[in-house]
């Protein structure tokens, strides 16, 4: 079964939400930003005896704060308060103007319930089984702006060899010394470049890690058109240019790839059309993540389970190595 079959299934799906409340706290994780604790923020629904639950990927606790709040007027005022379908919540949920994470978060929960409600669980209802996923560990821009890029990836590769790497580029890029020794690792699958930089960078990218993604070039990269002289062209893959599926029918770049993250898009449904999107344009795609402590990460893997499970998804374990 493809995205859209399981996407379907899953709008079908009746549920009832008879309550639910809000979690929030903060969890210590190794490299988060600043080295605070990651503020976190859980919607648990509840019905029928059952339990659902998704994960606010806010930044900051005031953020998860605000999120508590518009849990409230959408529980309240926005959702269905009788029997209803997973598909009716999500359209109540994209009409309501709410943030596109907190949507996320909300469907994930109703999802989740539905899910508990109907006896079954995401892979019964894609008939697929569980497949264990490949996953590469990110080094964030602020681990290479304090360290380089070095020795961050010295650490990871000495704790465990066979680690594959997603490294963020700064804007000014880095020597040809330094491009030259990531290549030698064998080990950088991904280099994101946060749609910052020159394509001088993209192009110096390409040349040493040929078969690595480049995520989020500069979007002055779209001046060269289909160039063919120029071949990584066909390794962008794009992250933060895509925050729903009608972004990819005019993309600012040329895609080879996707990295789907639920949260940006709005939702596990949303995620599930861009997959679709990628399986009919013949474009790769991995999972990618967004600091999820949670059950959010849990979720995500799940569905890379099912779709992305070759891929190098951005969903390592939040351990320090």
């Amino acid at each position: 079964m493809g995205p859209d079959g399981l996407a379907e299934r899953l709008r079908k799906l009746p549920v009832l939400i008879e309550d639910y409340s809000v979690e929030l706290g903060a969890v210590p994780v190794d490299g988060y930003y600043g080295g605070a604790d990651r503020p976190t923020g859980t919607v648990v629904m509840t019905g029928r005896g059952r339990a659902g639950r998704g994960e606010n990927v806010d930044w900051t606790a005031a953020g998860q704060a605000r999120f508590a709040e518009v849990c409230r007027d959408l529980v309240s005022h926005a959702l269905p308060s009788g029997p209803t379908s997973l598909g009716a919540v999500a359209d109540r949920l994209a009409r309501s103007g709410a943030h596109a994470h907190h949507r996320a978060a909300l469907e994930a929960a109703a999802m989740d319930l539905a899910l508990g409600q109907a006896g079954v669980d995401l892979f019964d209802l894609a008939g697929r089984p569980r497949r264990p996923i490949r996953t590469c560990r990110s080094i964030g821009r602020e681990a290479v702006e304090r360290a380089g890029p070095l020795a961050p990836v010295q650490a990871l590769l000495g704790h465990d060899l066979a680690s594959r790497i997603k490294i963020d580029c700064p804007p000014g890029g880095w020597a040809e010394d330094v491009w030259q020794s990531l290549a030698a690792t064998g080990r950088v699958v991904i280099v994101d470049f946060k749609r910052e930089g020159d394509p001088a960078q993209v192009e110096r990218a390409h040349r040493f890690l040929p078969d690595t993604w480049l995520e989020d070039p500069p979007a002055a990269l779209a001046r060269y058109g289909d160039d063919t002289r120029r071949p990584w062209l066909r390794r962008v893959a794009l992250d933060g240019y895509v925050t729903g599926a009608a972004d990819l029918d005019n993309p600012p770049l040329p895609p080879s790839a996707v990295n789907v993250k639920a949260p940006r898009v709005g939702g596990p449904l949303n995620a599930l059309a861009i997959l679709e999107r990628c399986r009919r344009s013949g474009w790769a795609a991995y999972f990618g993540g967004m600091f999820e402590v949670g059950v959010g990460r849990r979720q995500a893997r799940d569905l890379a389970s099912l779709f992305t499970a070759e891929a190098w998804n951005d969903l390592a374990p939040l351990a320090p190595f």
